[in-house]
């Protein structure tokens, strides 16, 4: 392979492994929402409210670390 194919197929990658995980941080930008929705809804009342909070700093900590990881590609 040539320098000029080994680049291309190297981009070809990154593309890929970028939009791969584009898909996952809009799948957990979406539960974060959701969990928004459900916190505002039920509230305190709800016997998960807690968890929901803990849940949601988690997966916007995963978020976060994936937008970190792509933004090095």
């Amino acid at each position: 392979m040539t320098d000029q194919e080994i680049e291309q197929d190297i981009d070809r990658q990154k593309e890929e492994a970028i939009a791969f995980h584009k898909s996952q941080i809009k799948v957990m930008s979406n539960l974060i929402n959701s969990i928004d929705e459900y916190i505002i809804k039920f509230g305190r009342m709800s016997n998960v409210h807690d968890q929901c909070f803990d849940l949601k700093a988690q997966v916007i900590k995963n978020r976060d670390h994936l937008q970190e990881w792509m933004n090095k590609i």
